[in-house]
């Protein structure tokens, strides 16, 4: 398969992340490597010499092109000579595939799922849009893996052609990404490229709770192997559930672990959905009993997501950015115990805030930023009890959610929306939150001790 690279014309959308591990493998592999990006600065320090570079604002022609390499961030056609980033990296990764996919709980998950495995004693490669481009888990700068553990958007699944993952997730499927593929119906068949290369000795761990993923599933030539929170799905070969106060797994036949929910560390019973879909697919893969309940027990949330980032004057900050749609946020809204200032803005996806509107009916109050801060409010104002304020910046709305927090409430960080209004992304965003928040420690005037966390 690599031969095949040798001195042909490759042209590479995209100079981010995995456009520029696309590039350095294709080079190593004698390809002839041009790149592509609207900013001619973009990729410099990372793109490898020997890489021609093209900029503007238009897509360049493919015509000459033997390959064209899709980052996932270009929207582009279908057309014969294209391969998603994805693609490349499948034909060039010797270790099985595990695919996770759906709208929320996808990153938790896959860290979950690679942890079990981990416990297991086997050997991971983990990234997709999780942090490490799937092609710089190649050879020869990937691990000698097991199993391969991507996260997969829609944008990398969207024309991937070549993809093959042997065990495949489905999460669940809510409304993003809209002002991308222009309706629900296409964002999910782009989601459901991930089951349809399956053969029949692979398998599909779906939420047998979602609509879309369990008819995803039923379509499949996998095998099927659910999990539900709702259903304890007796008599099935392979599936995993909740049963009497645990969390158990069955496969082939065999009930392969069953965990005290008790015993579960916080950010793995929260929302337990991802629990069992790691549970299951690591099951799969050929986990121990000891190694999924050693990661359950011990795994400890990601990092913008429901993060505790400091308590002032008894005020709890809390640290949601990855929430970047309306079903995210109206989910860690309907998690808080104590009474919630939100914080939420930023750019909307093409999506409708009425289910995280009714969500967030009893908070305290709302402080709305950035592009969406007007559709929110417009939208939040229908409870004239709710107090609303409205900021430009975060900047402005971290001590403005401050004033209007009571000791014991929490202000919450879920957006709602993506962070491409005013941040490069939605780390950028929660790690400016994080920082906003120390500064108000900082300022404490004597009202209450400051608690960073």
């Amino acid at each position: 398969m690599t031969a095949s690279f040798e001195k042909k014309q490759v042209l590479i959308l995209g100079s981010g992340r995995s456009g520029c591990a696309a590039a350095r493998q294709l080079l190593r592999l004698g390809a002839r490597v041009t790149s592509y990006d609207r900013s001619p600065d973009a990729g410099h320090g990372e793109l490898p010499d020997g890489v021609k570079r093209i900029s503007g604002n238009a897509l360049p022609s493919f015509e000459g092109y033997d390959l064209v390499v899709a980052s996932p961030g270009i929207p582009v056609q279908a057309h014969p000579a294209l391969w998603p980033e994805i693609d490349l990296a499948h034909a060039l990764i010797p270790a099985p595939i595990v695919g996770v996919t759906g709208t929320n709980g996808k990153s938790t998950t896959s860290v979950l799922l690679a942890r079990m495995l981990e416990a297991s004693g086997l050997s991971i490669g983990l990234g997709g849009n999780l942090g490490t481009p799937l092609s710089d888990l190649a050879p020869p700068t990937g691990p000698a893996a097991d199993w391969v553990v991507a996260e997969l958007s829609s944008f990398q699944l969207e024309h991937a052609e070549r993809f093959h993952a042997e065990v495949a997730v489905l999460l669940n499927l809510s409304p993003d990404h809209l002002d991308r593929h222009r309706s629900f119906e296409a964002y999910g068949a782009a989601k459901a490229r991930l089951v349809e290369r399956q053969r029949a000795s692979d398998t599909v761990v779906f939420s047998a709770d979602d609509s879309w993923a369990r008819g995803v599933a039923e379509a499949a030539a996998s095998r099927a192997f659910p999990f539900s929170t709702a259903n304890p799905l007796p008599g099935l070969p392979d599936a995993a559930f909740l049963d009497r106060g645990a969390l158990a797994v069955v496969s082939e036949e065999r009930e392969v672990c069953r965990i005290a929910l008790e015993k579960l560390s916080p950010a793995s019973q929260s929302p337990i959905q991802n629990a069992l879909a790691a549970a299951a697919a690591a099951a799969r893969c050929g986990a121990s009993a000891g190694g999924i309940a050693e990661a359950l027990e011990r795994f400890e949330g990601l990092p913008h997501r429901n993060q505790l980032v400091g308590i002032r004057a008894g005020v709890r900050f809390v640290n949601d950015s990855k929430a970047t749609n309306p079903e995210a946020a109206a989910a860690s809204l309907g998690a808080r115990t104590a009474p919630v200032v939100w914080l939420a803005g930023g750019r909307n996806k093409g999506l409708r805030f009425d289910g995280v509107v009714d969500a967030a009916q009893g908070i305290r109050g709302a402080v709305l930023f950035g592009e969406s801060a007007e559709d929110l409010e417009r939208a939040l104002r229908a409870d004239a009890k709710l107090e609303v304020l409205r900021c430009e910046s975060l900047a402005e709305a971290v001590p403005a959610a401050a004033r209007l927090a009571h000791p014991g409430d929490t202000v919450l960080l879920s957006p709602a929306c993506a962070s491409f209004d005013q941040f490069a992304s939605y780390e950028e965003r929660g790690e400016c939150f994080a920082m906003l928040v120390r500064d108000l420690a900082a300022a404490a005037d004597g009202t209450g001790e400051a608690e960073p966390c």
